[in-house]
């Protein structure tokens, strides 16, 4: 019966559910409900009156995701202001305390009262009736054979008239919705019938996505012969499929990447409405995940040419430009897949707000790379000029579009920067309130190792990675969550799948020596990865040479990091780093907290590196404690959860180890 109720419309009291299309309607009103609000309803509705516990529906619904508490909450306050019209707000879904939820309402289902019979036309006992009277008017006499004949005649010519008139005033007068669409089979440009698949899929999955858009009318699954090669034009196309748009593409595998092209077009004008190219790796996996993202942008697009829905449904929408929408959709794909330098996609997001200083999505994406330079940066304060432009750029956009979760995950990192601890794990509420999407908890994931909620965290980032597999942020790190909390190993083949995803694929470099320093390392693996660096970045042999040379002399090899540290140790952006972790490899964790303490003063950035098992001796340093404490963290984890390494001790004090 619970399955049966996932995929049937039902009716609560007076209201009808239809689950796939995520809406609930009174008759006169339709309220759409977001995917998982829907899926919390018919969990209670597959069991009405019973008690359903918290842990059970956030296990049904969310599974592991994080923040599922907060929007279980939420999404049972959303339900009760669309089922509820009155003020007692909890009378169709009771809060049973320290139990759970219970739906208090009768439920039925749509289809058998459709297939119940109407009581009117049920068949009442028969009653004796009166004699038949033969009305005055009636002939006895039967018709005859050619009056018969020729009424015939003149029904057939009546009919013959006005069917022919009927024919010619629908196919003159073809009413076409002002927003609607059908979305052609894409066409197979690689000369391999096995991406025929993809082509039906895509094409498939688009359709699916769209039938989720208010007031859009979609076209049912167009025949294969139906395309643009057919020879109609778009008009032509539009008064076939009664449209006013149509979406069409080509794909194209070429090596082992594949590119896909999409357009859509208006059916009255003829014009290109929209278009955008995709190039990605092939595999079977990003088959699937370029169906999802190209299916998202067109509604996207959608959104924003026809007003269907409102923005921030879709990431990107929430302007009224699709010309800046496709920069925004170009610095994504450079973003995200590696696709192009920081300044090229910079420079996208520049000009899509060229086009549109309101829009809101491009400002937030644009702050969070303007702020990711830092990281980069030679000095403290060249780190905090590029954090402070990047904050007051993901304030505005918090102002411009106050519903955006990426917005507020955003500031909450350069928040966090700015140890206002507080502050942002609001923003990170407020973005889980809104859309916990793949990329407000990768941002969060972040967030989190830098709080020393690392478990956590690492929970998040196997998620983000088993849903975007081809994402090197998403590797990267994962790889850096496995090595902080000691799994090596699963760090190892991180990092492996990460240089795997580069365009050219990537070798070791810095970030690896960084996860591997969290691994013990005798004087002679130490020795070979500080060559190894040097090998690889020559800018950081000036550091690293004096300290090579000291090894395996473990008291001279501290001098030497001693020397470089109190020197000023360059302008590499990892020098404080690299410094730190050969200090506790050394068994001085006294000089890798000072060091420490140094780095944490000029930017907070690497803050979550501490966390790690080489630290695990420093972390036992009162001065550690103290380096929390002026970095306000403790009142955040009071309030939001303590990390993996530090605890409560009496009413204000911790420790960590």
């Amino acid at each position: 019966m619970e399955a049966e109720r996932e995929r049937s419309d039902f009716r609560i009291g007076s209201l009808i559910v239809e689950p796939d299309q995520n809406s609930i309607s009174d008759g006169k009103e339709r309220r759409r409900l977001e995917p998982k609000v829907m899926e919390v309803l018919c969990a209670l509705a597959g069991r009405p009156g019973e008690v359903i516990s918290r842990q059970e529906l956030i296990d049904q619904v969310w599974g592991v995701e994080h923040g599922a508490d907060e929007s279980l909450t939420r999404a049972v306050s959303l339900l009760r202001s669309v089922l509820n019209a009155g003020d007692d707000r909890h009378s169709v879904i009771e809060t049973i305390p320290k139990r759970g939820y219970r739906l208090a309402a009768q439920i039925s289902d749509v289809e058998r009262e459709e297939a119940a019979p109407d009581p009117e036309d049920v068949a009442l006992p028969s009653e004796p009736t009166a004699p038949f009277v033969r009305e005055p008017w009636r002939r006895d006499a039967e018709i005859s054979p050619v009056r018969y004949f020729s009424a015939l005649v003149v029904l057939a010519a009546i009919m013959l008239f006005t069917g022919v008139w009927i024919g010619r005033s629908s196919s003159s007068a073809v009413v076409v919705p002002e927003k609607s669409i059908a979305v052609l089979p894409f066409e197979n440009l690689s000369g391999n019938a096995e991406q025929d698949y993809f082509s039906r899929g895509l094409s498939e999955e688009i359709r699916s996505l769209l039938t989720q858009l208010d007031d859009l009318k979609v076209a049912g699954r167009a025949p294969p012969s139906v395309s643009a090669a057919e020879g109609l034009d778009a008009s032509a196309l539009g008064r076939k499929l009664r449209v006013s748009h149509v979406l069409t593409g080509s794909i194209r595998s070429d090596n082992d990447r594949i590119k896909v092209s999409a357009e859509l077009i208006d059916t009255d004008s003829g014009y290109q409405v929209w278009s955008h190219s995709y190039d990605r790796l092939l595999s079977a996996q990003s088959l699937f995940d370029l169906q999802k993202d190209i299916a998202t942008d067109v509604a996207g697009a959608l959104s924003i040419s026809l007003h269907v829905q409102e923005p921030n449904r879709i990431l990107g929408s929430d302007t009224d430009s699709l010309e800046a929408y496709n920069y925004f959709l170009s610095a994504r794909e450079a973003d995200i897949f590696g696709m192009g330098d920081r300044s090229e996609l910079i420079a996208l997001l520049g000009k899509a707000l060229e086009l549109d200083p309101d829009y809101g999505a491009a400002r937030v994406t644009l702050a969070s790379n303007i702020g990711a330079q830092a990281w980069g940066a030679s000095t403290p304060a060249e780190a905090q000029a590029y954090l402070a432009q990047g904050r007051a750029m993901a304030e505005e956009a918090v102002r411009l579009n106050p519903d955006l979760a990426q917005a507020y995950t955003a500031l909450a990192n350069f928040r966090a920067l700015d140890n206002d601890w507080l502050a942002a794990g609001k923003d990170n509420r407020a973005a889980l309130e809104r859309s916990p999407n793949l990329r407000v908890l990768h941002e969060q994931t972040i967030f989190l190792m830098r709080a020393g909620r690392v478990e956590e965290a690492l929970s998040i980032a196997q998620r983000g990675q088993t849903a975007d597999p081809l994402n090197p942020d998403r590797a990267a790190t994962l790889a850096m969550a496995y090595a902080v909390l000691g799994r090596h190993e699963a760090a190892g083949a991180a990092l492996e799948h990460y240089w795997s995803l580069q365009t050219p694929p990537g070798e070791w470099d810095a970030y690896a020596w960084t996860i591997e320093m969290q691994a013990p390392q005798t004087m002679d693996s130490l020795s070979a990865l500080c060559e190894r660096l040097m090998q690889t970045d020559p800018s950081l042999r000036p550091l690293l040479a004096p300290i090579l040379a000291a090894l395996p002399d473990e008291p001279a090899a501290r001098e030497a990091v001693r020397a470089e540290f109190e020197r000023g140790a360059g302008t590499h952006p990892n020098r404080f780093e690299i410094l730190a972790s050969i200090a506790a490899q050394l068994d001085d964790p006294e000089l890798a907290l000072r060091i420490w303490r140094h780095e944490l003063d000029g930017t907070r950035l690497r803050l979550m590196r501490v966390w790690g098992p080489v630290y695990s001796d420093m972390r036992r340093l009162p001065g550690f404690a103290a380096l929390m404490a002026d970095l306000q963290l403790p009142s955040y984890w009071r309030e939001y959860g303590w990390p993996d390494r530090c605890r409560p001790v009496g009413a204000q004090g911790f420790e960590c180890f």
